[in-house]
């Protein structure tokens, strides 16, 4: 068994065992193929891991395996966000803002990668990742952004200024997209927190099960 080099590939999927590729069926392979195309790249690329040499994926990636009618038109709703046009870094405050509110560890360390990648400086992603309200270092965009994030996942509540910020910021268009990308990443969120998904770098919380 290959094994991530700080943490036990056994404690990976946090409370679901790690599925290996011979043991999904048809439709959990065609799920599978669909991540490999349109989510794992994106890992390779920003340098954190998502799946092991062997094939199995972690993260919330083996969590959506576990139910493929839902996993593929959610895969398909996360691929129009990504092609509608967000600029990385905006992209990655959003769900930076998303992840700390939930304490979502995968989340945390993926998309603290993808910053880095998308040129964020290191103390903006440093505070957003402990919730800081207040970031510095962000485009003009992206404070728009994570002030949005946090309005709607901590204050359930747009006010009408931020409202107008934000439309003159990204157009209506942008701005429905925006909204999706953050209820996407309450969605991922959401599971690593129900699954206890850990990052590579965190011990897990329980022994996975069946």
């Amino acid at each position: 068994m290959n094994e991530h080099p700080t943490l036990g590939a056994s404690g990976l999927g946090g409370r679901l065992p790690l599925l290996p590729l011979g043991a999904l069926d048809e439709a959990q392979r065609t799920v599978h193929a669909q991540l490999q195309v349109t989510r794992l790249p994106g890992a390779a690329a920003a340098g954190y891991t998502a799946a092991l040499p062997d094939g199995r994926l972690i993260g919330p990636f083996n969590v959506m395996l576990r139910n493929p009618r839902i996993a593929k038109p959610l895969l398909e709703w996360a691929q129009a966000i990504t092609e509608s046009g967000i600029p990385a870094d905006v992209r990655e405050v959003v769900v930076l803002t998303v992840a700390a509110h939930w304490r979502a560890g995968y989340a945390l360390y993926a998309h603290s990668a993808g910053a880095a990648r998308a040129g964020l400086p290191q103390a903006a992603i440093e505070a957003l990742g402990q919730g800081d309200d207040t970031p510095c270092g962000l485009r003009a965009e992206a404070d728009v952004a994570h002030r949005v994030a946090t309005a709607l996942v901590r204050d359930h509540h747009m006010p009408d200024d931020l409202y107008a910020e934000a439309v003159a910021t990204f157009d209506t268009d942008g701005l429905v997209a925006l909204v999706n990308l953050i209820g996407q990443y309450l969605n991922t969120c959401a599971l690593l927190t129900c699954f206890q998904v850990p990052a590579p770098t965190q011990r897990p919380t329980s022994a996975p099960t069946a």
